[in-house]
């Protein structure tokens, strides 16, 4: 069982632009004690550059095979109840599953995943640091199980994994209530107990948050040295 030093519940602070609320950096002189450290996939762990290398081969790929063009394909994306992202790009891979395009996708993301250098810098030692002191980690994440298994497999990850819960395993994304609940059941976690290590407001801090969950908002790889320091 490790701790995270510094940390005050309740510290909080506003982010205008986006109209939330989120926990700020840890400040207390109180320690408290976590045991499991959940981290983020995308833009937190993976550098989310890949995505925007793979976006346009993957819409060819679908228009090509759905014989429609770009403008068509983005009203049957709407049609279909799809949003675009923070990145104003649809999600190429629910674009993929609701098509029935899995495997042409993972054709060419794992193509990318085998030559791009995605992971980002203090992750391992991170990681290595956190089981030194008994820590427990796990990725949560909105990505489908096999994209999560890409980076775990390329990069050596499983040996710091207890586990790995996506959006295959909850049902919806990290947005919605019930990913953090399907989390503490099927894991049989205390969310008194996890730091969940995000980068994004809403998915990361805000809805765990609702649940009890810890949360530490990272913008760059150097946020990590606030982990199990």
């Amino acid at each position: 069982m490790t701790s995270l030093n510094s940390y005050r519940e309740g510290v909080q602070c506003v982010n205008r632009k986006m109209n939330i609320i989120f926990l700020c950096q840890p400040l207390s002189k109180n320690r408290m004690t976590i045991q499991y450290y959940l981290f983020d996939l995308d833009d937190t762990i993976i550098d989310t550059k890949i995505y925007a290398e793979v976006y346009e081969p993957l819409l060819d790929m679908i228009c090509k095979n759905l014989k429609i063009t770009r403008n068509e394909l983005d009203k049957k994306a709407e049609n279909a109840g799809l949003k675009k992202n923070k990145f104003d790009r649809w999600d190429s891979g629910e674009l993929c599953k609701q098509w029935d395009l899995l495997e042409e996708y993972y054709r060419i993301l794992e193509a990318h995943i085998k030559v791009l250098p995605v992971l980002k810098d203090n992750v391992l030692k991170t990681f290595e640091r956190i089981k030194a002191k008994g820590g427990k980690i796990g990725i949560v994440s909105n990505s489908m199980a096999r994209t999560i298994m890409g980076y775990i497999n390329k990069y050596g990850l499983k040996k710091y994994l207890d586990f790995v819960f996506s959006r295959d395993d909850a049902g919806c994304k990290k947005d919605k209530e019930e990913y953090w609940k399907a989390l503490t059941e099927k894991r049989h976690l205390k969310p008194s107990e996890c730091l969940v290590i995000g980068d994004d407001p809403e998915h990361d801090v805000k809805t765990p948050s609702k649940l009890g969950f810890k949360s530490l908002l990272v913008s760059s790889s150097e946020d990590f040295d606030k982990i199990c320091s």
